[in-house]
């Protein structure tokens, strides 16, 4: 669990809604490209579905007025900001997020497989997620109209 957050591996950025809504646009793209090549390419559906999370958590990022600093290891400080914000409630989603992160290292640089089941899940997983994040980007927004997929 992290209920500390490291703070120097992000800066500060003026909440955009409308930048918000492009990425949240662009996630909910990703998690429709993937659903579409679940059956023919399990490892681009996996790897899709992981980048809608990315994006998504960029979203929530942003919407706290903060964005990843560019350098090695931000995904993982995507993932850790995730736990931050979201908190023990949903523990065990930014946890399969993480091993998520874990396994699409292994698919880039070691010789990784991605069966139907676990790009099914990474998929499944993906959409949970956004609804996830839209909710709370929602709840402590609520003036904000977000992008629906």
């Amino acid at each position: 669990m992290y209920l500390n957050f490291d703070f120097s591996s992000v800066k500060k950025q003026k909440i955009d809604f409308n930048q918000i809504n492009r990425i949240l646009e662009k996630a909910g793209k990703n998690i429709t490209s993937a659903r579409k090549i679940l059956k023919t390419d399990q490892e681009g559906c996996f790897t899709v579905a992981y980048e809608s999370m990315l994006k998504t958590t960029l979203a929530l990022m942003l919407s706290h007025g903060y964005r990843p600093r560019i350098q090695l290891g931000h995904h993982i400080t995507l993932v850790s900001f995730s736990k931050y914000i979201l908190k023990e409630k949903f523990f065990a989603i930014t946890s399969t997020y993480d091993k998520m992160r874990q396994k699409r290292n292994r698919l880039i640089y070691d010789d990784a497989f991605v069966s139907i089941t676990e790009a099914n899940k990474a998929l499944e997983v993906a959409e949970k997620y956004f609804q996830i994040v839209e909710e709370k980007i929602k709840q402590e927004n609520p003036q904000q109209k977000l992008w629906k997929p």
